[in-house]
């Protein structure tokens, strides 16, 4: 059963807050099925002949659960094996409710029969794709000798030296004996199943592979239904499948959870290779990456990297992407790393010259490599178009880096921790959490619950019943290895690059269908603010008889870069107030937090003068791969360390002289334009004639609402209402609706509450 049909099964039952029936025919799926959700906090039960509490079919009754599940017979009572025939009938006892039929492959034909079976009208039918991008599909020839077992044997040995979990289908019970035996002979711990073991034998079997116990299973294709394991890393087909459809069932068991695929890269590695060398080997790897996306940034026209063949051939990749894969090619030798001084030059080894001139067009040598979680997830949810913003988390990250000796001792130490954990409550360890998880605690190592809460994979249920047990273990074992706790390493000081003035960034095509994109208020802010140069005060009260915020403004700008819109990044940071310092700052308690998710959590690490405009300002930098452009990993000059003891940390931004980098400031202050000299008593001006706030009055902006609902739990909205006093409630309900449409904010119980 693959992810996206078990969502479907469990989200609206926890939506609709009523109970979700679900009818299937195997027991062993239902079993494990129930325990994970219950792992996840989800009321669930099953009702079938193996069950064993008296007391779940009156439970039911009770409409005590969320998810139901039951076999055909005894949804319908009847004793026969041909029930799916049959569930129409249920339509009768069930009126009004509706019916959706899943399974994760069917044919036209299979299809028509379900919605004729279930007397489905005029059903809306959904076809998904079966393209698995993290698949890779390989082939060898087959003749079935010793030595062929051997070198199998030989690969799947690989994989279960290093906890990958594989099975391998065989055509005949004969075959299958004969290679389970040359596993067990091999000293790998496997599992056999087929269809003449006893019932008890084959339970026993799918049970030790699903919980971990056997990492192998050598098996017939009557061993499949039911397998609910995401983390299958291989699947071997010794033998043809006896259909297309069943080959893509069986190796569709493969890498249900999206993490570490293999594909062939050689066409990406052969442009990110290529740019490196054309480049000289004399930059870190984002001038390269920034070159293949097409940037036409000051340091790459001056250098003439915009003429190179390379340049704009790897649009279709976002910056991020390319560094995971830049990663890769270090950890394999096609890259290397040198440092002089605090500098990092990426150059292409003698391996990746080799891979070039083997290499000579794009479609060469084949290179397959193991994808990274987070280049996987940049994949499936869009390139840089969707995930540039602000919101990625910064695990990704982490996991394209390399982990240490003794990281990788803890991350298999915490493996054990789980596995002991599930052999005492009786569950699957992935039913707890998965491996990605454990990796992700291997090299963040939290010492308390609330961190440890912040990491990617982990929910409220896996922090009470089991963050306790976990950060007990990362605690002491991290002491046995000499690991610091709260991975989070200071970066080093970050000063505004000089060279940099007014960057395009890595852009986009800007897309015709923008105003679409983005809407007319958005594109128009960032037209007045970068084209002609308006403060976001102006714009704030641009052809407006009610103004609306700085903070909206600031938000409206910063969605239209994240679309490729150009911007002078050096003078937003400097409207904004993000200097350096602040920046330093933001990036060490996102480290520290763990997560780049919810803005709340970075804020509390912060001192009060970091606004959540300055965050989102440096996390869209971030997001766009333009921080090492804009904030150079530089020592601050003695110019910025004056001016930070001076208490001034705004003049520690050095810049280039705008006019010399941005023709456009020469015009000066026209068109009715207000400069920066002008803007405070602009400023103090508006707001005494708008009345935004005077003595006892309070009025309600996005920033300052957020700021309420951030240091309360949990806030009414009289409560609002009744502190905003300077602002009608109408306008307050306007701003709390686009915050919870913006995510920053959420309702529950009456109450609004921080993200």
């Amino acid at each position: 059963m693959t992810n996206s049909i078990l969502a479907a099964i469990k989200y609206p039952p926890l939506v609709t807050k009523k109970t979700a029936v679900v009818v299937s025919p195997l027991l062993s799926l239902m079993q494990d099925q129930v325990t994970s959700l219950k792992q996840k906090g989800v009321k669930s039960e099953y009702l079938g002949s193996t069950q064993t509490n008296s007391s779940a079919s009156s439970d039911a009754e009770k409409d005590m659960f969320d998810v139901l599940y039951m076999t055909p017979e005894k949804a319908i009572s009847l004793p026969s094996r041909m029930e799916y025939k049959e569930l129409h009938l249920l339509r009768d006892l069930l009126v009004g409710v509706p019916f959706v039929a899943l399974t994760a492959t069917a044919t036209e034909r299979v299809r028509e029969d379900i919605s004729t079976s279930l007397v489905l009208c005029n059903p809306h039918v959904v076809v998904g794709s079966f393209d698995r991008h993290n698949l890779f599909y390989g082939v060898k020839s087959c003749n079935r000798s010793i030595s062929f077992i051997n070198e199998l044997v030989k690969d799947v040995s690989k994989r279960s030296a290093v906890g990958e979990s594989t099975i391998v289908y065989c055509t005949t019970i004969w075959e299958t004996v004969q290679v389970h035996e040359a596993l067990v002979t091999a000293g790998i711990k496997s599992g056999i199943y087929h269809g003449k073991m006893g019932s008890r034998a084959r339970e026993e079997s799918h049970r030790w592979f699903c919980h971990n116990e056997v990492r192998v299973m050598a098996a017939t294709i009557a061993f499949g239904m039911g397998i609910d394991k995401p983390h299958v890393r291989c699947v071997i087909h010794y033998g043809c499948p006896k259909s297309l459809e069943s080959y893509y069932q069986e190796s569709g068991r493969c890498g249900r959870d999206a993490v570490k695929s293999v594909r062939d890269l050689s066409k990406e590695t052969f442009l990110l290779l290529s740019c490196i060398k054309s480049c000289g080997g004399r930059w870190g790897l984002n001038l390269p990456i920034d070159v293949l996306r097409g940037s036409r940034a000051k340091k790459i026209v001056d250098n003439n990297y915009d003429k190179l063949q390379m340049h704009g051939r790897g649009k279709d990749y976002s910056p991020n992407w390319w560094k995971a894969l830049g990663g890769l090619l270090i950890a394999h030798d096609y890259l290397k790393e040198t440092v002089r001084d605090t500098f990092r030059f990426v150059s292409v080894s003698p391996k990746g010259v080799k891979f070039l001139s083997a290499a000579d067009k794009i479609d060469g040598t084949p290179l397959v490599l193991q994808l990274t979680a987070g280049m996987i997830d940049l994949e499936e949810h869009g390139s840089s178009q969707h995930k540039e913003g602000g919101g990625s988390s910064l695990v990704p990250t982490l996991e394209s880096e390399k982990f240490s000796e003794d990281e990788s001792k803890l991350y298999q130490m915490l493996l054990n921790v789980r596995m002991e954990l599930a052999q005492d409550i009786g569950t699957a360890p992935y039913a707890i959490c998965g491996d990605q998880t454990i990796r992700n605690f291997a090299k963040m190592r939290p010492s308390t619950g609330a961190r440890l809460a912040n990491i990617d994979g982990v929910n409220q249920h896996f922090v009470s019943r089991f963050s306790g047990t976990f950060i007990q273990n990362i605690t002491k074992l991290s002491k046995e290895l000499n690991l610091p706790l709260d991975n989070s390493p200071l970066p080093p000081p970050l000063t505004i690059n000089p060279a940099v003035e007014n960057i395009a960034g890595v852009p986009k095509p800007v897309q015709n269908n923008l105003p679409g994109i983005l809407g007319d208020a958005k594109l128009t802010a960032w037209e007045l603010w970068q084209k002609q140069e308006f403060s976001f005060l102006k714009i704030a009260y641009f052809r407006r008889a009610v103004p609306i915020k700085e903070q909206t403004v600031i938000a409206y700008i910063l969605d239209a870069a994240r679309e490729g819109c150009e911007l002078d990044w050096s003078r937003f940071c400097r409207e904004v107030g993000l200097t350096p310092e602040i920046a330093s700052g933001i990036r060490l308690a996102i480290a520290k937090v763990g997560s780049r998710d919810k803005m709340k959590p970075i804020k509390e690490e912060l001192p009060e003068n970091v606004t959540y405009d300055m965050i989102k300002t440096f996390l869209t930098i971030e997001g766009r791969g333009l921080s090492e452009q804009i904030f150079s990993n530089a020592p601050a000059s003695s110019h910025a360390s004056e001016a930070s003891g001076n208490g001034n940390p705004a003049d520690g931004v050095q810049t280039a002289d705008a006019c010399d980098a941005n023709p456009s400031a020469k015009r000066g202050q026209t068109d009715g334009m207000v400069g920066s000299a002008e803007e405070p008593a602009m400023k103090l001006q508006k707001i005494e004639e708008h009345g935004v706030e005077s003595s006892g009055i309070t009025s309600a902006t996005e920033e300052s609402v957020l700021e309420l609902v951030a240091s309360r739990d949990g806030v009414l909205l009289d409560d609002v209402v009744e502190h905003f006093n300077g602002s009608k409630r109408e306008s307050v309900v306007e701003i709390l609706d686009s915050l919870e449409s913006e995510f920053e904010i959420y309702k529950k119980n009456g109450k609004y509450m921080i993200m």
